[in-house]
């Protein structure tokens, strides 16, 4: 698998990730939901990402809010980088409706807020002090990096690919899918049934599993590149407040 030469998208892609649970998923608990993972490179440990899920009711109408804290800290000879990154979104049943991300990375800083308003997603994007705004038609993108299409999948063995709306990069990018088998991996003392995926896009390429029980939750994510390898494990869940 190869990854782009943009450093973050061999680190942050699994934060483009997160959603993916949401508009698949059931409604969260009126507490909400918080899982926990740790990042690993080559079995050394990098750092931590934490989401949270709760409801948010739009007009009367079923969402969720998705946030996301995310801290890294590599200097190894085969992974250097230091990341730290929130993330907030609101998913209705009909898709994402807004979004929002702040960031640094190795020192340079980037915001991104997007909502849907009419029949376009419209970004303001500043990175490094640069501004810029972009407009992108619904009309042009089936699923945004904040859904699983994964998981519309019927059969293993199965392929697809989609025109996804990539929110950090507030451009659309087409990214295929291959449901290459199914796998039970055991967390806090519980098995879940996973869908083992790989997926490739401009930005991004990995090797995802996916567990559909009592929700979409993502249970381990791995990616590989030129600016080093890395494993995404979820480690606990926890149902109401963080």
């Amino acid at each position: 698998m190869s990854m782009p030469k943009k450093s973050s998208a061999a680190l942050l892609l699994f934060l483009l990730l997160a959603s993916y649970l949401v508009c698949h998923a059931e409604q969260p608990r009126p507490g909400g939901r918080t899982l926990r993972y740790r990042i690993t490179s080559r079995g050394l440990g990098v750092g931590e990402l934490k989401t949270v899920t709760s409801p948010a009711p739009q007009a009367g109408n079923r969402a969720v809010r998705f946030e996301s804290d995310l801290a890294i800290d590599a200097n190894l000879l085969f992974f250097k980088v230091s990341t730290r990154s929130r993330e907030a979104a609101v998913i209705a049943e009909q898709g994402t409706l807004s979004y929002r991300r702040q960031g640094q990375e190795n020192g340079k800083n980037s915001t991104v807020e997007a909502a849907l308003e009419g029949e376009a997603f419209r970004f303001k994007v500043n990175e490094n002090g640069v501004p810029r705004t972009v407009v992108v038609p619904r009309s042009s993108y089936d699923f945004t990096t904040m859904d699983c299409p994964e998981t519309t999948m019927q059969r293993e063995g199965d392929t697809m690919e989609v025109r996804l709306l990539d929110l950090e990069q507030a451009r659309v990018v087409k990214r295929k899918f291959h449901w290459l088998r199914s796998e039970e991996i055991e967390i806090g003392g519980k098995r879940l049934h996973c869908r083992v995926v790989d997926f490739s896009d401009p930005n991004s390429s990995c090797r995802r599993w996916v567990s559909n029980e009592r929700g979409v939750v993502i249970v381990r994510q791995d990616g590989k590149g030129k600016s080093g390898n890395y494993t995404l494990r979820l480690v606990s869940v926890q149902e109401g407040p963080s």
